[in-house]
């Protein structure tokens, strides 16, 4: 199975380069940065520091979004990085989370407008024009053709993928009947488009963790959990995802859940545990335990279709425990 791993410059850019370095050395495959200017620095900038520390892994934007720059500066930004690095990226697009709220946009995304950004994009890096707003663009000379990347968890957004996209990104957890059901309707996407389902690489994204124990490795990420059940299970067809023995519990959780609580052992990651979702967080979103314990779940993971995993590395307090785990757990 490939790795990749998500890392983001915040507070210290030596860090972020250590980071980066040590993923690239121990072999993982892709890099991503957040485009996450509410916690982070500037994407573009950020790949290029990456691009400087790393010498195999292939680099990616995890992920953009299409309200932030127009698919011309997408297009030029991601080939200027593809000239850096001799061709080591390829770009990846999504709606967007928090990204949405720091621009004042509804938190919830429109499928379609997403996949015309990826047309645009496209048809941009291809050497073509592109209608954008009603304007069409200028042909570029200095743009590369690559892989899309879409991230998609829903099922409209799924099946889109499937018909368009050269990868999906999506989020899995310890559930393997959640991970089928999604990869079910991005192979119904691509057929329907008439296209190979299995040429379409299928990348799930987890909030992971590798400790010496069970215990530690829950703890990790309880408060990333967390705000997965707070505010991603309101939607209708998420809801369907909740056990009735639990509803309740969801609920109470989506009235106390604090925004501002990010805290390792704080009250987020305490009240996941005081009203019993632990377990149904990880079956959504999570992948922790002890190398044998991961190393089991990768290959479960495998077995359904999933072609790689991004470990989000800005939720660890020890990303380099993490990091080196993970690769033992994937060998």
């Amino acid at each position: 199975m490939k790795l990749g791993a998500i890392i983001e410059w915040t507070d210290d850019l030596a860090v972020f380069r250590d980071v980066v370095r040590l993923t690239d050395e121990l072999g993982y495959d892709v890099i991503g940065v957040g485009d996450t200017p509410a916690r982070a620095y500037e994407l573009f900038v950020s790949l290029a520091v990456a691009a400087q520390e790393s010498r195999n892994a292939t680099l990616t934007t995890m992920v953009t979004t299409p309200f932030l720059r127009h698919p011309v500066a997408t297009a030029t930004a991601i080939s200027t990085l593809y000239e850096l690095t001799g061709g080591r990226v390829h770009l990846s697009l999504g709606n967007g989370g928090s990204t949405r709220r720091v621009v004042g946009r509804s938190p919830v995304g429109s499928p379609r407008q997403l996949f015309d950004y990826l047309r645009a994009v496209r048809e941009i890096l291809d050497g073509g024009t592109a209608e954008v707003d009603g304007f069409t663009t200028e042909a570029l000379t200095r743009v590369h053709p690559m892989p899309i990347h879409v991230a998609a968890d829903y099922p409209q957004s799924l099946r889109l993928a499937g018909e368009t996209a050269d990868g999906v990104i999506t989020t899995v957890g310890m559930s393997a009947e959640h991970v089928e059901r999604k990869i079910a309707m991005i192979r119904a996407g691509a057929e329907q488009a008439g296209r190979d389902p299995d040429a379409i690489e299928i990348w799930g994204f987890s909030f992971m963790s590798v400790r010496d124990t069970h215990e530690e490795a829950v703890a990790e990420i309880a408060a990333a959990l967390a705000s997965d059940v707070a505010l991603r299970l309101k939607a209708p067809h998420m809801r369907k995802l909740v056990p009735s023995g639990l509803l309740g519990a969801v609920e109470e959780m989506e009235r106390r859940y604090d925004v501002w609580d990010f805290v390792h052992g704080g009250k987020n990651a305490r009240l996941l545990e005081e009203l019993g979702l632990t377990d149904f967080a990880l079956s959504l979103t999570g992948v922790a335990g002890t190398v044998p314990e991961v190393a089991e779940q990768l290959k479960v993971l495998e077995s359904v279709g999933v072609t790689g995993m991004f470990a989000a590395l800005p939720v660890l307090a020890d990303p380099a425990t993490t990091l080196r785990g993970l690769r033992k757990a994937a060998d």
